[in-house]
Order: structure tokens, then C-alpha cells, then sequence
């Protein structure tokens, strides 16, 4: 007996095919977040400085435990805020204070590719989702966009930290910690910052 296929399976499988062209897409746009070092350390002169994806990783990690010290904060979102928070830079790059780009022109620049990744993974793979949790976390309004921010912050001392430890630095790295100072939202992120900064003046103390 022939079987024959259902005209309702057609919209399926061309949904299903569009969704992972989509994805693909997507997917194969973030490589360079992989590949992309930061731009800062660049400019500092350090070795092997991580990737964009290298900082967004460990800083979801960060949202991850930081988040479990405190029941009033969304751990999933908190995570979700994380992964998202550069995923312009994909595309536009690592813009920083020293690249002579003015904050309403990089927030133009990253918007506009948050808007051309919304478009492209449309509302069933999370489009309107993504671009919405990046406007969250560039707002810092909410508990835990102002956490996440914090932790962005956390993320770049330890790494400078971790550096000057290795000595992988060309230049001195002290600017990282200074633009950091009183700048906390968070008593996470002021207990962290103390912890790692306690820690840079140990490692400066033993190396005399």
C-alpha cells in the first residue's frame, strides 16, 4: 500500500528549514566572537589576550553563582543577560573608551545589528527576546541588569588581575582597576571587587 504525505506536513518541514538556515546563520555570524580578541588587552600588549566569547563565557558563569546568593534575583535571565550583552560585537567588534567612537554612535552600531539578528532568528527562535534582554542590560535598570553590569566589570579586573600575575602584560594594567572605582551596583559586586583587588595587592606584595 502507497502512503501519501499530508499537505499539512509541507508548512512544517518549510518552517523547520527555515528555522535552521536561520540558526546557521546566526551561529556562523558569532564565530567571530570566538576569534575576536579584546580590544583592550590588545592595546595593553597582553599575550594570548582572551576573545570576546572567552570574557561573555566566564561572565555567564559569574551570573550563574551570583545569582544563587540571592532569591529575589532570576537566575535564568541573569545567565540569558550574560550571553547576550556583547553578542553585538559579533559584528561591529570590541568598541572601547579609546577607540574614538562616541557612546551614541556605539549604541547606534550595536543596535543596529541587535535589529539585523532580531530579523534574522525572527520570534520562534527568540529574536524579539534577544534584542529586548540587550536593551535590559544596556538600560541597567532592572536587578539584574545592574548585577549583570557589575559583573562585566568583575570579569575584566579579575582577567587584568590574572594577567599582572602572569606578567602577560606589555603595558600596565592599572587603568582597568581605576575606571572600575565606586562604580559598584551591587553589594556583589563590591565584596567581589574587594576580593580581587585584595588579592592584586597580595601578588604585588609576594613578587617584592
Amino acid at each position: 500500500m502507497s502512503s501519501t504525505k499530508s499537505s499539512d506536513d509541507a508548512p512544517a518541514n518549510n518552517n523547520s528549514s527555515s528555522s535552521a538556515v536561520a540558526a546557521i546563520d546566526f551561529l556562523t555570524l558569532t564565530r567571530s566572537l570566538k576569534t575576536t580578541k579584546r580590544t583592550g588587552w590588545v592595546m595593553s600588549g597582553v599575550t594570548n589576550p582572551e576573545s570576546i566569547a572567552d570574557h561573555m563565557y566566564r561572565m555567564s558563569l559569574m551570573a550563574m553563582i551570583a545569582s544563587f546568593s540571592n532569591t529575589s534575583i532570576d537566575t535564568n535571565r541573569c545567565i540569558k543577560l550574560a550571553l547576550i550583552h556583547d553578542l553585538a560585537e559579533a559584528k561591529v567588534g570590541d568598541i572601547t573608551p579609546h577607540c574614538g567612537v562616541s557612546e551614541e554612535d556605539k549604541y547606534k552600531l550595536e543596535l543596529g545589528t541587535m535589529e539585523q539578528i532580531q530579523s534574522m532568528l525572527g520570534p520562534l527562535l527568540g529574536g524579539d527576546e534577544i534584542i529586548e534582554l540587550w536593551k535590559e542590560y544596556e538600560e541597567g535598570t532592572t536587578t539584574e541588569a545592574k548585577l549583570l553590569k557589575d559583573l562585566d566589570k568583575i570579569e575584566m579586573i579579575l582577567q587584568a588581575q590574572e594577567y599582572e600575575a602572569e606578567g602577560s602584560a606589555e603595558k600596565s594594567l592599572e587603568q582597568f582597576f581605576t575606571s572600575t572605582e565606586g562604580k559598584w551596583r551591587t553589594e556583589i559586586g563590591r565584596a567581589w571587587a574587594q576580593e580581587i583587588v585584595a588579592r592584586r595587592k597580595k601578588s604585588d606584595e609576594d613578587s617584592k
